[in-house]
């Protein structure tokens, strides 16, 4: 096989089983685990009609979770857990704010 066809050969996926970058979030109030919604902001920003410019995207394409992490304290909370609190977007443990979990927000795996 020339250089050629070995530049034009796809490589075949590599069989390595993958490793998540974090731990698996799970709720500090009822224990369940959050699980992933298989959908990102930069997706359904284009679902909306918007426009991404290449290098722009950030974190747009991180999956989102079901749940609610403080930005301070990590707290986690599930979304049924974050509706029953009085105020939405602040952590009851230490007054951060809560923001809408993603991959980049949780904490890393050991």
């Amino acid at each position: 096989m020339g250089w050629f066809e070995r530049i034009i050969r796809k490589k075949e996926p590599s069989k390595k089983t993958s490793r998540k970058r974090y731990k698996t979030p799970v709720c500090d109030k009822c224990s369940v685990e959050i699980r992933c919604l298989d959908v990102s902001i930069g997706e359904v920003m284009e679902d909306m009609g918007a426009c991404v410019y290449s290098g722009s995207e950030g974190h747009l394409y991180e999956p989102l979770f079901n749940g609610a992490i403080c930005t301070s304290c990590n707290m986690m909370l599930c979304d049924s857990c974050q509706q029953a609190l009085s105020d939405k977007t602040m952590c009851p443990k230490c007054g951060g704010f809560i923001r809408t979990i993603t991959e980049h927000r949780l904490p890393k795996a050991d």
